[in-house]
């Protein structure tokens, strides 16, 4: 009796998926090492395969261009960003217990600290996301402004919730109070990548920490 043929994949069939996205992964983290260190502008498909030590033609089997990688690429830039923060600093701790100023205050100084221990540890990944990013064209514009708004609104609704305790200010909008913050992250954050130590930024939290409290403490009721 004829022993039955092994099966093979044939033309057309998938490929094993979780091999698929191991490559894609591999693929994408290449590309973000290239990206970060050669820039966007000055680096190719033919770049990023040789980051992965494959050949030019399996780049090309899972993405159409180099731009096409890219935006796989911001995606985990960002979650690096954002797990190297700590996702307490966007989802605080439950204000089931009485909160206060100081707590918010603590809370985006450690942001700051975070943002500009990373700076300081990886320059490319700042650089890359404040420097390089911007402006290459509008779609990723509009996906950067897009998160910025992500941060600001869950920023703005622990903020409501501040309000809604009677610690900070009824009459501020609490989201444009959360872009306020973010935008006050990025001098430090630059002073950073400029070599600037922690007594620098210690300064600088100090001073927009002593500007920023008593606009958000809530007003005092006339005598």
């Amino acid at each position: 009796m004829t022993e039955p043929a092994k099966r093979t994949r044939g033309p057309g069939r998938p490929r094993d998926e979780r091999n698929t996205e191991r490559r894609r992964r591999e693929l994408i983290e290449a590309a973000y090492t290239v990206f970060t260190t050669k820039g966007y502008a000055a680096a190719s498909a033919a770049d990023v395969a040789a980051e992965l030590g494959v050949g030019y033609g399996t780049f090309y089997r899972y993405f159409d261009s180099k731009r096409a990688i890219l935006d796989d690429v911001v995606d985990y830039g960002i979650d690096r960003l954002l797990s190297e923060i700590g996702g307490g600093v966007f989802e605080p701790a439950s204000l089931d217990h009485e909160f206060t100023v100081e707590e918010l205050v603590e809370t985006w100084s450690g942001a700051v600290e975070r943002m500009c221990r990373i700076a300081e540890s990886d320059p490319a990944l700042m650089n890359t996301m404040l420097f390089e990013l911007p402006g290459i064209d509008e779609e990723l514009n509009s996906r950067i402004l897009g998160l910025g708004g992500i941060l600001s609104a869950t920023v703005g609704r622990f903020l409501s919730r501040a309000v809604d305790s009677g610690v900070l200010r009824d009459d501020v909008n609490t989201e444009d109070v959360g872009w306020m913050l973010l935008a006050l992250t990025i001098p430090p954050v630059m002073r950073a990548l400029q070599g600037s130590g922690a007594a620098d930024r210690q300064r600088y939290v100090d001073t927009a920490v002593a500007v920023l409290t008593p606009g958000l403490r809530p007003l005092l009721a006339p005598d």
